[in-house]
């Protein structure tokens, strides 16, 4: 009824509410919003999966034709040489199953080329017929000199250039010391010594083709030497001091102790003692910005391990000593030679504890020891290395332009796997790439 007003129940007047259309709005952006998310969501998830189903095909064809070229001896020996392998062979000889090559039922097909690229192989595979993972009709984008080894849709354009090639030897180095020799092999196959401006000199227009190492063993020998005596008589051990119950030293058994550790700690002073001294350090390396000392900062002379290879400035002095030593007696004296090697009638005993040895010698190329000197000698032998360098001389660039293979061929007159044998020709093989989009 006209007039008529409504109440709520609580007797209050009734207001209308007016609909919030912006609200309404809002909220039905925000759903749309999330629907298109989630559908953005679910068909970036379905593509990534197709896809890795896809490079999942493609590697297991390219794992098996490589597999058969190699088994089949026939993967290409010169640079931009090709092959191509198709799947049915692949399939026939057992090397592929059909069900590797399908795809939501897709029942394809593949051919494989693998082509020589410097000193490995470019694989790429076209697919056809396998539903989403046919690429085979996927446009080819232009050349480039870039080689992208994460695709695997790849065409190789090779063309060929050549050289005249004279191939020339150094002179051989003289022989080293296995010290001075590389324990790393050298891309040449060879170790190196460890300073390389020993090697040959080669002109400057040469291209190193390899570095021959030849080896040698090469021998040093040292003496042994002990005094020999006349008569038996009772004698001390080696002492600095007289020993309890002996009376006289015998000057000519002289000989020297060992020289003590390095210590910071000043030896007594004796008059048959030598002190030397030296600089002490507190080496350390540092971890995580910490300085990690030596042995809880110990001082020591030299570096004392390859990770040590910091010192604090602060130092010490640092002290070794050494003592001559006699033998002792009383009223029987031996009556000594010098230190010699052999043995002689007029002196039958030898003293054991006199021993000795000569220095080394230097290296030779033949052995010293014989059976007669065996008992005196002692031989150590080490492997010496000589070098001498392999190098060619090129031409200028023999044709105006570098040519495809088949046309290479005939203008050379003679196959690629012959011109590639040929010692007096330099191939320059020039590569481009093209890829499927």
């Amino acid at each position: 009824m006209h007039g008529v007003k409504y109440v709520n129940e609580d007797g209050t007047p009734y207001v209308k509410k007016e609909i919030d259309k912006k609200k309404i709005m809002t909220i039905a952006g925000i759903i749309l919003a999330v629907i298109f998310l989630v559908l953005i969501i679910v068909n970036l998830v379905t593509t990534n999966k197709k896809k890795k189903a896809c490079n999942q095909i493609e590697e297991t064809v390219i794992e098996a034709a490589y597999k058969y070229a190699k088994d089949k001896s026939v993967l290409p020996k010169v640079g931009g040489q090709k092959v191509e392998i198709s799947s049915s062979d692949l399939i026939k000889e057992d090397y592929l199953k059909e069900s590797d090559l399908t795809y939501e039922e897709n029942d394809g097909s593949a051919t494989v080329t693998i082509t020589k690229y410097k000193e490995d192989y470019i694989k790429s595979v076209e697919i056809k017929d396998c539903g989403y993972c046919s690429n085979n009709d996927k446009k080819w984008s232009g050349e480039t000199d870039k080689y992208d080894k994460d695709k695997n849709v790849v065409d190789v354009i090779t063309t060929y250039n050549y050289y005249d090639r004279s191939t020339y030897y150094t002179k051989y180095t003289d022989y080293i010391e296995s010290s001075e020799v590389s324990t790393k092999k050298s891309k040449y196959g060879t170790y190196l010594p460890l300073d390389e401006s020993i090697l040959p000199e080669i002109p400057s227009t040469g291209v190193i083709v390899t570095i021959e190492q030849q080896t040698k063993t090469y021998y040093s020998y040292r003496d042994k030497r002990w005094r020999y005596y006349q008569n038996q008589c009772n004698y001390s051990a080696f002492s600095s001091e007289q020993p309890s119950g002996y009376a006289n030293k015998d000057t000519r058994t002289q000989q020297y102790a060992d020289w003590s550790k390095w210590s910071i700690n000043y030896p007594d002073e004796k008059d048959y003692r030598s002190i030397e001294r030296t600089t002490g350090y507190r080496w350390y390396y540092k971890e995580g910005g910490k300085k990690i000392y030596y042995n809880s900062g110990e001082y020591t002379p030299e570096q004392p391990s390859e990770k040590h290879t910091e010192k604090e400035k602060k130092t010490v002095t640092m002290y070794r000593y050494r003592d001559k030593v006699w033998r002792w007696y009383n009223d029987c004296k031996r009556n000594y030679t010098g230190l010699t090697s052999k043995q002689t009638e007029r002196y039958p005993y030898r003293d054991d504890e006199t021993l000795t040895y000569t220095n080394w010698t230097s290296w030779k190329d033949e052995s010293n020891v014989t059976s007669e000197n065996s008992y005196y000698r002692e031989e150590r032998t080490d492997i010496h290395s000589r070098y001498r360098i392999k190098y060619d001389i090129y031409s200028l660039i023999k044709l105006d332009e570098a040519l495809p293979e088949k046309e290479f061929e005939e203008k050379m007159g003679k196959s690629l796997e012959e011109i590639a044998e040929d010692p007096t020709i330099a191939l320059e093989i020039i590569y481009k790439f093209k890829y499927k989009k």
